[in-house]
C-alpha cells in the first residue's frame, strides 16, 4: 500500500503554545511536528520520512520546488518513528538566524512507495545580529603524522566573536562542537580522531550569547577527511553486509552498513554501472560495530548527479566483499 500523507506539518517556533519541545537554539534551529500516518490510512507503520526545506517559497508547482531543494537541505528520518496517529517531530539544525524557511514532508512505506506532499509549513528563526557570512575556503585534510588539519579564512565580519568548529562521523547525523576558536584563527589540528577514521567537518562564525544561547551565522560547506591509519595494528576479525533503501530510488538513498566484529572495520563502497565503470563512492573509511547509515545523494566522481538506470554498489567491509543492485529513477 502507498504510504498516507503526514498531516498538519507545523513549526514549533510559530506555535509555541503546543506542548511539544521547541528548538533549544531558536536562532539556528526549528522543530517540525506532524501527525504520523500509517502505510494505509491510520493502519500500519511508515518506514521513513523525507523532509525538505528551503528559503524559497514553493510556487504552484510543488514538485518543481521539491526537486530543486539542495541536497544539504533534505533530511531523511528512519526508525524509531512515532506510531500512526501520534505526533512525530524532528529538530532541524544549522539554519541561519533571522531567516524564513519553508518545509514539506512525505512518508514512505516498506516498499519505498511515497505519499503525496504534506502542507507547506513556514517557520522563521529569531534574529540575533550574528555574522552574515560563512567561513570561507573551508577544508580538511589528513595530517602526515596524526590527526586531521582543518583550515579556513580569517573572519572579516566585525560581528564574528569566535569560530565554532563541528565534527561528525562519516555516517552520523549528530554534530559535536570540537572547539571554539578566536576569529583571527585559520587552522585547527584535530587529534581526537581514530586512526583511519573518516569524519565530516563544518564551521560557523558565532556572535554574542543572548540569554545563554549562542548566536551563530550560516554554516560552511562540509569537508570530509580520513585520518592516517595505523598499519601496525591488526584489524579485528569480522564480516559485514550492506542494504540500500529506498530501492528503486528517486532522490536520496540510505545505505545501511552492518559491521559484525568486536571492533571497527575498514569500509569501501563504490558505485559501478552495468559495464563495470566506477562512477562514484558511497562510503570509504572506518566504521564501528553495529549498523551505520550513510546518506548518498547520487553525486558521482565528476560532481554531477548519476542518471536514471541500473547500477551496482560493490566493495568490502573488513575482508568481506559486499554487493547490492541499485535502480535509480528520474
Amino acid at each position: 500500500m502507498q504510504a498516507s500523507i503526514p498531516k498538519a506539518l507545523l513549526i514549533c517556533a510559530t506555535l509555541a503554545i503546543l506542548p511539544f519541545p521547541c528548538a533549544a537554539n531558536e536562532y539556528n534551529s526549528l522543530t517540525t511536528l506532524w501527525t504520523a500516518p500509517g502505510d494505509d490510512g491510520l493502519t500500519g507503520q511508515v518506514t521513513a520520512y523525507e523532509l525538505f526545506y528551503d528559503t524559497t517559497p514553493p510556487g504552484a508547482d510543488l514538485s518543481a520546488w521539491w526537486n530543486a531543494v539542495p541536497f544539504s537541505q533534505r533530511v531523511t528520518l528512519i526508525p524509531p518513528l512515532a506510531a500512526a496517529g501520534q505526533t512525530d517531530s524532528t529538530l532541524v539544525t544549522g539554519l541561519t538566524q533571522g531567516t524564513t524557511y519553508y518545509f514539506v514532508i512525505v512518508a514512505r512505506d516498506e516498499a519505498a512507495n511515497a505519499s503525496g506532499f504534506s502542507n507547506v509549513a513556514t517557520g522563521t528563526t529569531k534574529s540575533c545580529g550574528a555574522p552574515s557570512a560563512m567561513p570561507g575556503s573551508f577544508g580538511a585534510d589528513a595530517d602526515s603524522a596524526s590527526g586531521i588539519q582543518v583550515s579556513w579564512d580569517a573572519a572579516t565580519d566585525p560581528a564574528a566573536l569566535s569560530l565554532h568548529l563541528y565534527r561528525s562521523s562519516a555516517s552520523g547525523s549528530t554534530w559535536s562542537l570540537v572547539q571554539s576558536l578566536p576569529p583571527s584563527s585559520t587552522t585547527y589540528h584535530d587529534t581526537q580522531v581514530a586512526a583511519g577514521g573518516t569524519y565530516r567537518y563544518r564551521a560557523t562564525w558565532a556572535g554574542p550569547d543572548i540569554q545563554g544561547v549562542t548566536c551563530e551565522g550560516p554554516y560552511s560547506a562540509q569537508a570530509i577527511a580520513t585520518s592516517p591509519g595505523n598499519s601496525g595494528l591488526s584489524l579485528p576479525k569480522g564480516s559485514g553486509s550492506v542494504h540500500v533503501y529506498p530501492n528503486p530510488a528517486g532522490n536520496l538513498l540510505q545505505v545501511a552498513l552492518d559491521v559484525t566484529a568486536s571492533g571497527s572495520l575498514p569500509v569501501k563502497l563504490r558505485v559501478f554501472d552495468m559495464s563495470g565503470h566506477w562512477l562514484g563512492t558511497v562510503a570509504e573509511g572506518t566504521f564501528p560495530p553495529g549498523r551505520s547509515v550513510v546518506t548518498w545523494d547520487r553525486t558521482g566522481r565528476t560532481g554531477s548527479r548519476l542518471a536514471p538506470g541500473y547500477y551496482e554498489i560493490l566493495g568490502t567491509i573488513g575482508e568481506t566483499r559486499v554487493r547490492e543492485r541499485l535502480v535509480l529513477l528520474p
